[in-house]
C-alpha cells in the first residue's frame, strides 16, 4: 500500500434494522370473508307483485348462507353459476399498487418506522370492490338471461351489495400483536 494511504473496512449492515424489519414483516395479510357472517340476501319483487329470493324461491323458503360459502360458490362457480374467481383477479388488477404499497410499509421499517399493514389490507380490500363494481364481468362472463330478468340487472356479483361490503382482511402475526411479543430476534 503506498505511504500515506490507509484503508479501512467498515461494517455497513444495520443488524437493528435487520430485526425491525423482521419483527414488523413477519405478518399475513388476510382478505376475505370473516366465518361465520350470514349473507342477507336481497329480495325482490317477482310479476305477480310477490317478493322472492334469490332464483325465485319464496322468501320463507331461502336457507340461509355463510357470506364466506357464497362467496366460494361464486368465484368457483356451481352447476348453475359460471366460476367468477373475483377475490384472485381483484388482487392481480392492482398488483403494482399493492406491491408499491407492501415496500413502502417495509421500507418504513427498515428506517425504524411502523409499517402500517392495515394500510395495504384496505387496498387489497379496494382493490377487490373496485374490480367487482367495473364491468369485466359485464362483458367476459355475463349473466344469463335469467338472473337479468329476475333481479333486474345485468351486473354480474352485485345484487343488494351485502356480499362485497362484507369483504375484509385482519393483519396477523406482526411482532407488535401479543402472541409474538415474546420473540427473540436478537443477533446469535
Amino acid at each position: 500500500m503506498p505511504e500515506g494511504l490507509k484503508a479501512s473496512i467498515k461494517n455497513t449492515v444495520d443488524t437493528s434494522k435487520i430485526q425491525k424489519l423482521a419483527r414488523q414483516a413477519a405478518c399475513l395479510i388476510l382478505v376475505g370473508f370473516p366465518s361465520g357472517r350470514m349473507h342477507v340476501p336481497t329480495i325482490h319483487k317477482n310479476e305477480d307483485g310477490k317478493y322472492q329470493g334469490y332464483n325465485g324461491e319464496a322468501v320463507q323458503d331461502i336457507e340461509p348462507i355463510e357470506s364466506a360459502e357464497l362467496a366460494k360458490m361464486l368465484s368457483f362457480g356451481t352447476a348453475s353459476i359460471p366460476p367468477r374467481p373475483f377475490l384472485d383477479e381483484g388482487l392481480e388488477s392492482k398488483k403494482e399498487e399493492l406491491k408499491k404499497a407492501l415496500e413502502k410499509e417495509a421500507e418504513k421499517a427498515v428506517n425504524g418506522g411502523k409499517a402500517n399493514w392495515n394500510k395495504v389490507g384496505t387496498m387489497a380490500v379496494g382493490a377487490i370492490q373496485e374490480f367487482v363494481r367495473s364491468d369485466y364481468y359485464k362483458n367476459s362472463v355475463p349473466n344469463s338471461q335469467r338472473t337479468i330478468d329476475y333481479k333486474g340487472s345485468d351486473k354480474p356479483l352485485i345484487d343488494g351489495a351485502d356480499l362485497i361490503t362484507s369483504l375484509s382482511f385482519v393483519v396477523k402475526g406482526t411482532m407488535d400483536n401479543e402472541a409474538y411479543s415474546k420473540a427473540d430476534f436478537r443477533s446469535k
